[in-house]
């Protein structure tokens, strides 16, 4: 049986950065962008209205003073947005046109509506409109064909950190999916016939899954996606299967049926699945009998298993110190080879300890005058999530000790998501 700092190493070696892969644009937003994305398309697309009015050709405006008096065309059709026209404009010609539409063939300026004279503003196709421009310029209110940019080019390039806008860009030139580097995916499954969902009342014998939704929740804490798939009854063709669905993902999470009794299934399913097993057991209380796996997959990263004891303060306890760690570590973060974040701090009461194992024992951290304090909670063992919720931190009381009296030093672990240094 290896101790927590072996077994930090071992996950060290194991675990490598994920690769980037395809993501859903709408899901991209503050990930890194590892390809560049290319337009296959013009930009606009056609020459496009920029305003509501008439599309006109300039030369009708050329003898019209300066274009300060009015010129009175015949319109030939109406054109919206999405909608095309085979028309070709000739001479005192115009045709209405919307925001967005086409420009149509011939036509090289819009007249706004706004400057149509003598009450002829709504003008339909078959009718006359005389429109007085005192400005008028060719080109005017019109976007022409590919003047963002071109089909072929980079519109966003490698190494960007998207943003909404890039969102939006990149929905313009039909990238549906970037690549990037996504956060880690963990797949998450929890074992027992026992356990029924937290919305269900227990029957005899049953008790709610709460380690599914309590491990979710962790995920989210490290910045990573979680995949509930829910719970897997000890019977070795459902577990094998669902298991076999979770490994799609960078982290496989198990919990219960890591032990050694008639029931606990899910080492030999793992390596019946081609996992290779680094460790089994580790020597701390509570968390003994983790199990850690990898399956080399040869089209990405290797998928990291592990498999948590069931009891919950276990469970909770070993995602701290052993699965948290391994998500930096496959975020691009740095792994630390020791027992996580330790710290020293003054015992405020006293603590027993343990003759086989070093136990991590909920404790309440905070700052005082001079410096970090620490008080061990009561504590039920493995199975007291209550007095778990009541701790933000873990003190640490070594193998073969026997505990520390009141006023010693002693090593803790602060609960990441629970404590917060308020001289910070």
């Amino acid at each position: 049986m290896i101790d927590v700092a072996e077994a930090l190493l071992r996950i060290q070696r194991a675990a490598v950065v994920v690769q980037p892969r395809r993501v859903r644009i709408e899901d991209a937003v503050g990930l890194r962008l590892q390809e560049d994305v290319i337009s296959d398309t013009d930009s606009p697309p056609w020459h496009r209205s920029m305003m509501d009015g008439f599309a006109v050709i300039s030369k009708d405006f050329v003898h019209s003073s300066d274009c300060k008096q009015a010129v009175t065309l015949k319109v030939v059709a109406k054109v919206g947005a999405g909608e095309t026209t085979a028309i070709v404009l000739k001479r005192d010609q115009c045709v209405r046109i919307m925001t967005g539409a086409p420009m149509p063939a011939g036509a090289d300026a819009v007249i706004p509506i706004e400057r149509a004279v003598s009450g002829t503003s709504h003008a339909q196709a078959g009718e006359q409109v005389s429109v007085q421009d005192p400005h008028f310029r060719c080109g005017q209110h019109v976007s022409e064909k590919g003047s963002f940019f071109r089909a072929g080019q980079t519109v966003i390039h490698h190494g960007v950190e998207l943003e909404l806008v890039h969102v939006g860009l990149a929905a313009e030139v039909g990238a549906s999916h970037v690549v990037a580097i996504a956060p880690p995916r963990v797949s998450i499954i929890t074992t027992g016939n026992e356990l029924v969902p937290s919305s269900q009342v227990p029957a005899g014998g049953q008790i709610r899954n709460t380690n599914g939704p309590m491990l979710s929740a962790a995920v989210v804490s490290c910045g990573a996606e979680p995949i509930p798939m829910g719970i897997a009854s000890d019977h070795p063709e459902p577990l094998r299967a669902l298991i076999a669905q979770g490994l799609a993902a960078d982290i496989l999470l198990l919990s219960g049926g890591v032990s050694t009794g008639d029931y606990d299934l899910v080492p030999k399913t793992l390596e019946n699945l081609g996992v290779e097993c680094v460790f089994h057991k580790v020597c701390l209380k509570p968390g003994k009998p983790i199990w850690f796996g990898v399956l080399q997959r040869p089209a990405a990263s290797p998928t990291l298993v592990f498999g948590l004891p069931g009891n919950p303060v276990s469970t909770l306890v070993c995602f701290e110190l052993f699965v948290r760690p391994a998500l930096e570590k496959i975020s691009g973060k740095s792994l630390v080879p020791k027992d996580r974040d330790q710290q020293t701090a003054r015992l405020t009461n006293s603590v027993q300890g343990s003759l086989d194992r070093p136990v991590y024992h909920p404790c309440q951290l905070e700052v005082g005058k001079s410096g970090l304090l620490a008080k061990t909670l009561p504590w039920g063992g493995s199975a007291d999530l209550l007095a778990l919720s009541l701790a933000n931190g873990l003190l640490v009381v070594p193998k073969e000790c026997g505990g520390f009296v009141q006023g010693e030093v002693v090593q803790v672990i602060p609960l990441v998501s629970r404590f917060r240094d308020k001289s910070e």
